[in-house]
């Protein structure tokens, strides 16, 4: 065998250990990949997820923060002596001495 042959041979030899190696690399590489996009694919969904719950939470916030205001409101109104009169003769049906309670029943449909 010449010499020429022989570095014929070897390089044949070294681009296939070259193909084999590049052909492994591409399969970790592709692998590596799927994984990523499964993990990625599984990340979105929740992530939609926590977004719905994140508005679920922040309507309630708005909820209670409106309740809370009414509140304060009615906090602010109870300081007032003719509220306070107004809401015991509404709510709890009190009269004045000498007066006289009319009740009329509501209708029903």
């Amino acid at each position: 065998m010449s010499s020429a042959q022989a570095a014929g041979t070897r390089t044949k030899q070294n681009n296939k250990g070259s193909y084999r190696r590049r052909r492994l690399v591409m399969i970790i590489l592709a692998c590596f990949l799927c994984w990523a996009g499964a993990t990625l694919w599984n990340q979105i969904g929740k992530i939609e997820e926590r977004s719905e719950k994140v508005a679920a939470l922040e309507q309630k916030k708005e909820q209670a923060l409106q309740m809370n205001e009414a509140a304060k409101r009615e906090i602010i109104r109870l300081n007032d002596p003719e509220y306070v009169e107004q809401k015991i003769r509404k709510e709890l049906h009190y009269v004045k001495q000498g007066e006289t309670l009319f009740y009329v029943p509501k209708e029903q449909n």
